[in-house]
């Protein structure tokens, strides 16, 4: 176990972490005791130490005239992190709304490299009309994220209820079943011509466009607008009507 790693996901910093350990490790301690131990200079320790009683990390309690500072148990602070995580899950509704409300012009939001694009597809399965329509081919989905990804990311999809409406480019005779058209897969594939190609993926949800870009670019963007999700909609139900 790494614990500094761990500490820095937490969004401490390495004289943070070391002040805290530190602490920690010598059970109660001022100032002067922690800075011996970190080899930090007193005044930096002192400001680190004021950091950390504000994040929760540390208590103080009075010995006379001195300041001596304990590590909060970890147990504890585990148990604060949950109680502000349930706070801030009753407080999304209204944050929610708030966001809704402000959102009056287009939007777009761009993602590079593959972690980055994997957000866009994650989005995805935000979706509130339960249907996607997608201009793609399997390989470039596979090729981009990885067939292990896809496989997991289609049986969450699945598991929302989200259907997927898709006009498919064609590359190669063989389909795995994960990724065939059938009920059980929440599914719907029109073929397109073979003389078209494309690179890249276009998925059209709710009032949004997503773009993903070829392995090669990896980069993606979603674009959010009323007008231009319709548009792009009755673009898409035409060439479904055209294809089989």
């Amino acid at each position: 176990m790494n614990i500094n790693k761990d500490l820095e996901k937490q969004g401490l910093n390495q004289k943070q972490i070391s002040v805290y350990l530190a602490v920690l490790e010598l059970g109660r301690a001022t100032i002067i005791d922690t800075a011996r131990k970190t080899l930090i200079k007193r005044t930096t320790v002192y400001d680190i130490v004021v950091q950390l009683l504000q994040l929760g990390y540390l208590s103080e309690s009075k010995k006379g005239r001195r300041r001596i500072f304990i590590a909060e148990d970890p147990q504890i602070l585990v148990a604060k992190n949950e109680e502000r995580l349930e706070e801030l899950k009753r407080a999304v509704p209204f944050l929610s709304g708030m966001y809704q409300k402000n959102i009056a012009k287009p939007e777009i939001k761009f993602y590079d490299g593959i972690n980055g694009v994997k957000n866009i597809m994650e989005e995805l399965l935000l979706i509130k009309s339960k249907e996607q329509l997608f201009w793609s081919s399997i390989e470039d989905l596979v090729d981009i994220f990885g067939e292990l990804y896809m496989k997991g990311w289609v049986k969450r999809r699945i598991k929302k209820g989200i259907w997927s409406k898709v006009l498919l480019v064609k590359r190669r005779d063989k389909i795995e079943t994960d990724f065939q058209a059938s009920e059980a897969q929440l599914r719907k594939i029109h073929w397109l011509p073979k003389a078209f190609n494309s690179n890249g993926i276009i998925c059209i949800f709710d009032n949004k466009i997503a773009f993903i870009s070829s392995k090669k670019e990896s980069f993606g963007f979603i674009v959010e607008s009323n007008d231009l999700s319709y548009m792009m909609k009755f673009i898409f139900e035409s060439m479904w009507q055209m294809t089989e």
